[in-house]
């Protein structure tokens, strides 16, 4: 189907693809110009806090698969029960020869490719990137799907979470909430300290209002 033939196409491309920047990495690793500043007097091994759990993990990958070989995968082995199971009627033969010839030559033939572009030939790829700008920016940039991502919901739900603060929380409910509750009693208590003057004739005057409003009041009623 011509599905079946595109997928067939990406997976061989993916595979090309895959082994060029694999070796890329190889080169540019181990014979490309180093970057770094650093300064290698203080490189040293590292000691026995990580040496002995890297050995001890050392002999266990070593020999473990030769103790428990036939308790996993044995021929008369149980231990997977029916979790691993094949349906006959997803099962299919042996790929074509042609197919089995055409991924390892692909894969192989990025060993070279991959040497020339970015060891002896940079200019090739220096070249490629000056002239497609705008397609490498894109390719750099992940598609823009970080910038998407920011700009839809990163700085959309960052603004609302920053209005529903400041206008939500700070403004309203803190302000009129314990905050504003906390407010009223601090400046009652203040004005009601200020009547604490200590002079006789302070509390004289306080007693006399009282006097004054109590009778007023049992006169009224």
């Amino acid at each position: 189907s011509l599905f079946a033939g595109y997928a067939f196409v990406i997976g061989v491309t993916t595979a090309f693809i895959t082994s060029i920047y694999s070796w890329r990495l190889v080169f540019k690793t181990f014979h490309g110009k180093y970057n770094n500043t650093m300064s290698f007097e203080k490189v040293h091994e590292s000691g026995p806090v990580m040496i002995v759990p890297l050995l001890l993990l050392a002999v266990g990958a070593i020999f473990s698969g030769y103790v428990f070989h036939e308790i996993f995968i044995g021929e008369n082995t149980q231990f997977w029960g029916k979790a691993i199971f094949f349906l006959k009627q997803t099962a299919h033969g042996h790929p074509p020869l042609w197919l089995m010839i055409l991924i390892p030559t692909l894969v192989i033939s990025a060993i070279p490719l991959s040497f020339i572009l970015f060891l002896k030939r940079k200019d090739i790829v220096e070249g490629f990137v000056n002239n497609n700008k705008p397609f490498y920016n894109f390719l750099v940039k992940k598609w823009y799907f970080d910038e998407l991502y920011d700009l839809i919901f990163v700085k959309t739900f960052r603004s609302i979470g920053t209005f529903l603060w400041q206008r939500g929380d700070v403004k309203t409910i803190d302000a009129y909430g314990p905050d504003g509750v906390a407010r009223v009693v601090k400046n009652l208590s203040d004005r009601a300290s200020s009547v604490q003057s200590g002079y006789l004739y302070h509390y004289a005057t306080v007693i006399l209002i009282g006097v004054i409003l109590i009778v007023s009041f049992l006169i009224i009623i």
